[in-house]
């Protein structure tokens, strides 16, 4: 302890004439702000220099992109704003838009909407008879198996007899009540193991199961995430 002190106290001894030169030039400009501005004013330009060091101190550091990356972010935000540029982007906009209206509106052309329930229930053979013309509406053969993204057409017909056998059999179940329906719970599990097992998992690797394909990705950012969170890492690159 005695031998920091002395270390410290050369160093004050050695530069004291800087010292005193700073010491001088910080009172006298303190002294200039106090005759200069009222308290308000001081408080309030205080306030604002610290916010602007902050932002830019955050901006050139606190941040993974290269900053000249971020210049160029900043820049392209700036120019949206600008009348002439919001102009632009607002036209292509409503042309976009427009041509998606347009296109949907001929898909469905000549069809009477429902706009409020009936006063009285539909029969069975006038709801299936009201569902087949729905199904008219398709003006893509989707049973082709070439429109990819949307849906996945089975080629062989027995598959779809198994799956539709499978909905007659548990459509009416909700997997959300696991004590109601331990079926539905033991076949989950069992799926979510299985994936396990092929990606050699070992007893500790747990799942859950989703949806469909845009679930699965936003679970699987979220966990990701959260594992990034836990590691201590607070901003995560996707």
């Amino acid at each position: 302890m005695d031998v920091i002190q002395s270390f410290y106290g050369k160093i004050l001894q050695d530069y004291e004439p800087q010292l005193y030169f700073l010491r001088e030039k910080t009172r006298l400009f303190n002294e200039h702000l106090i005759d200069s501005f009222s308290p308000l004013q001081l408080i309030a330009i205080t306030f604002l220099a610290t916010t602007i060091c902050l932002s830019v101190y955050r901006f050139l550091f606190e941040n993974d992109e290269d900053l000249f990356a971020r210049i160029r972010q900043t820049l392209f935000t700036m120019a949206r704003r600008l009348p002439i540029v919001q102009r632009k982007i607002n036209e292509a906009r409503a042309a976009t838009l427009k041509s998606v209206c347009d296109d949907m509106a001929k898909s469905i052309a000549g069809h009477e909407f429902t706009t409020v329930l009936p006063q009285q229930g539909l029969s069975q053979e006038k709801l299936i008879q009201k569902l087949e013309e729905y199904r008219k509406l398709e003006k893509f053969s989707f049973q082709s198996g070439k429109i990819s993204g949307c849906v996945y057409k089975l080629a062989k017909n027995d598959m779809t007899e198994i799956y539709n056998k499978a909905f007659t059999l548990f459509g009416e179940t909700n997997p959300l009540h696991v004590d109601v329906f331990p079926d539905i719970r033991t076949m989950e599990a069992e799926t979510v193991r299985c994936v396990a097992t092929m990606f050699h998992g070992d007893t500790d690797v747990c799942g859950t199961m989703t949806s469909g394909g845009t679930e699965s990705i936003l679970m699987a950012c979220k966990t990701y995430r959260d594992l990034a969170i836990a590691k201590g890492i607070s901003k995560p690159e996707m």
